[in-house]
């Protein structure tokens, strides 16, 4: 990661990222702890599109999943009980929206490439409200 990265990245930090947490806290109706690696999300060069690419990849199938998971009182409990943390990273090379999320031990892991497949939201909305449902 090189300097143009590591100040994208710590833009987007300042700028975005607490926004963006506090959309999915308020979705799920419950606060979780949310980590992001963030050093692995700046492997490319494409430092122009990380304001798009971080909310599309990483937090806007979420926010989504959730909205329709959590739509009630029965949802928001039945996540509560599961979900106990959220980590998102870029370390695998992970592009396509059938690998990129695990759920295990009640941690959710989103782990994409950063600027790959940007509007793909909907087919990681189909992957992770899939996996999540299973766990419920």
């Amino acid at each position: 990661m090189g300097l143009k990265e590591k100040r994208a990245i710590k833009n987007f930090q300042e700028n975005n990222f607490e926004t963006l947490k506090s959309e999915l806290i308020d979705t799920l109706g419950f606060d979780v702890p949310v980590e992001v690696e963030w050093e692995t999300l700046a492997k490319d060069g494409n430092v122009d599109l990380y304001d798009e690419a971080i909310p599309a990849i990483y937090f806007q199938p979420q926010i989504e999943t959730f909205k329709d998971i959590c739509q009630d009182d029965m949802g928001k409990e039945a996540m509560q009980e599961v979900l106990k943390k959220i980590v998102i990273k870029n370390e695998n090379d992970i592009w396509s929206a059938r690998d990129w999320a695990k759920f295990e031990d009640g941690i959710l892991t989103l782990d994409h490439e950063t600027t790959t497949n940007i509007g793909n939201v909907e087919d990681r909305v189909y992957y992770l409200k899939e996996l999540i449902e299973g766990a419920l």
